[in-house]
């Protein structure tokens, strides 16, 4: 791999993230002294790697706001910036795009670490996510996919400060109206589940309302955080798909010190089966910001750097 590209104006320094569409690596900015992020894709013969990195910067480029990753566009001399290019230095010349780095590490990671938060901390960093996502709903997109590893802290967390959660990887992203694609499996909502793989029980709907996807993987979210664990966990695929389709989680009160109006937030409102009878998401972060409202970080472990 060569150690820069786009006319050596960006430095590759390491390796963030790998997955099986594209590899995310901190890089400089040999212009402007920046660090950033690069998302360069696999080379494949299926044109729809090379497509959804593409399709990846354009809805970046569409969104403005602190709780999604700023794309920055390419420079051209003489033109406009474009989202996105091809890496011309590197052998099959695949696509890219660059985003800003956020250094404070993952959701995933932090938890971790700390195992779980207290509710007022759940709330500011689910308030946070929340108001990502409404920017995200009204550009007329879902995210699809909000595991803890897409969660990651603009800055290094430091008691006394506000939580900082930005959402990445919006590989998988879904236009709202459309078919909404599988994301991970764990924080699946059962409408994809069920479209996916399975005969559709007569309680559910034949074309799935995207950003009630994002409400229940919110949902997922909250109860990791609150409790430790998630909502459904099993052994294999199989029996966790029909534990997420079929089962109803154990309520939080049984397993941390939650107040039953938030308990039945987060099981009725967030993790009901039938994606029509879950809140929006307006209605999820409006409750969360109340309870959020001036919370700040309260720990932070010894060994937590960032990233």
């Amino acid at each position: 791999m060569p150690e820069t590209i786009y006319n050596d104006q960006f430095r590759l320094d390491m390796t963030l993230a790998s997955g099986g569409f594209a590899t995310v690596y901190r890089a400089t900015d040999m212009l402007s002294g920046r660090v950033v992020a690069v998302k360069i894709g696999r080379l494949h013969e299926d044109p729809g790697y090379a497509k959804a990195i593409i399709e990846e910067a354009k809805i970046l480029g569409r969104m403005s706001h602190r709780g999604v990753v700023q794309l920055i566009n390419l420079p051209r001399p003489g033109k406009a910036p474009i989202a996105f290019a091809r890496a011309l230095d590197m052998p099959g010349r695949p696509y890219f795009f660059v985003m800003e780095y956020l250094g404070g590490g993952t959701l995933d990671e932090y938890l971790k670490q700390v195992k779980q938060l207290t509710l007022l901390e759940a709330a500011a960093i689910a308030t946070e996510v929340a108001r990502g996502l409404r920017h995200v709903h009204r550009r007329g997109y879902a995210h699809n996919d909000l595991k803890l590893e897409n969660i990651v802290f603009r800055q290094p967390l430091v008691i006394g400060q506000p939580f900082t959660p930005v959402l990445i990887d919006f590989g998988i992203a879904t236009r709202v109206k459309t078919q909404v694609e599988a994301g991970s499996l764990y924080i699946m909502a059962p409408e994809q589940l069920i479209q996916a793989n399975m005969a559709k029980p007569p309680e559910f709907y034949a074309e799935p309302d995207p950003t009630k996807v994002d409400v229940w993987g919110l949902g997922v979210l909250l109860y990791r955080m609150l409790s430790g664990r998630f909502p459904f966990e099993a052994r294999s695929e199989r029996s966790l798909t029909d534990r997420i389709i079929t089962s109803r989680p154990t309520s939080l009160g049984r397993l941390a010190n939650i107040a039953p109006e938030v308990d039945e937030l987060i099981l009725e409102g967030c993790l009901a089966k039938n994606p029509a009878q879950r809140l929006d998401m307006l209605q999820v972060g409006t409750y969360l910001s109340r309870l959020a409202h001036g919370v700040t970080v309260q720990t932070v472990p010894g060994s937590w750097f960032g990233r």
